[in-house]
Formats: structure tokens, C-alpha cells, sequence
């Protein structure tokens, strides 16, 4: 998994470590996690969570040459179906502004783009 999301998410802040973000995924909703595999490798993942009022996906990945065939659409199938299960009545993700290709894919699964802004602040003391 670490390979993969330092292959798909180079370049990704610090506070992003995958093994860092792997550990404590383990902690929270680990049932939420889901790793899609093909020949015993890891070929995708996704995180999803809820807190109560939505429910939010994070991470979803596949490998650039295993793209186009299903493997995020069944990833994030699996994770609305198990946000649904603990009755998340709505999901939100987040893409960077510039990832057309990300947004057209999630558009295409029945994502809208919604008029928001995006807030965020890092914890003191937390990576």
C-alpha cells in the first residue's frame, strides 16, 4: 500500500506519510479500509469514515497501468456500501481543483462538484 500511494500521491504533504496514515487507519473504522487486490498484489485502496453526519472518502488509489478497468468504481462501491450500512445519509470527498481526470472519473460514479470552500488546520503537535 505504501508503494502505491507514494506512486499515486507523489509529492503529497508530509503530515500524508502513508505508514503513518495506514496506522492510524488501523485504529478508526478499520472495516472502512479497503484494499482491492489481483495476483496477491495490491492494485487499489480506498479509506472511507463516518462521523455521525457524513461520511467522507479519502485515499481512493489504483495503479496508472491498472486504471480503466473497474478496480476504483468496485473500490468505491464497496466503501458507499459500508458508509450506507452505518447509515451515512451523504459522502463527501475532496479532489485537488486541478485533477480533472479525478473529478471527470467521480462525476461519471455520480459525484457533483457542490459550491464550497475547503477549510483545514493542521493540529499542533500532530504529524
Amino acid at each position: 500500500m505504501v508503494a502505491l500511494w507514494e506512486e499515486v500521491f507523489a509529492g503529497d504533504p508530509s503530515w500524508n506519510a502513508p505508514a503513518e496514515m495506514i496506522r492510524r487507519k488501523s485504529t478508526v473504522q478499520p472495516e472502512l479500509f479497503l484494499v482491492a487486490h489481483a495476483r496477491e498484489k495490491v492494485v487499489g485502496t480506498v479509506m472511507a469514515g463516518f462521523d455521525g453526519v457524513r461520511g467522507w472518502i479519502h485515499h481512493l488509489a489504483v495503479y496508472p497501468s491498472l486504471r480503466h478497468r473497474g478496480v476504483a468504481t468496485h473500490l468505491m462501491q464497496a466503501a458507499e456500501d459500508g458508509l450506507a450500512k452505518l447509515g451515512c445519509p451523504k459522502v463527501n470527498l475532496q479532489v485537488r481543483s486541478t485533477n480533472s481526470e479525478v473529478i471527470a472519473f467521480y462525476q461519471a460514479i455520480g459525484y457533483e462538484v457542490e459550491e464550497r470552500v475547503s477549510m483545514g488546520k493542521r493540529l499542533r503537535g500532530l504529524k
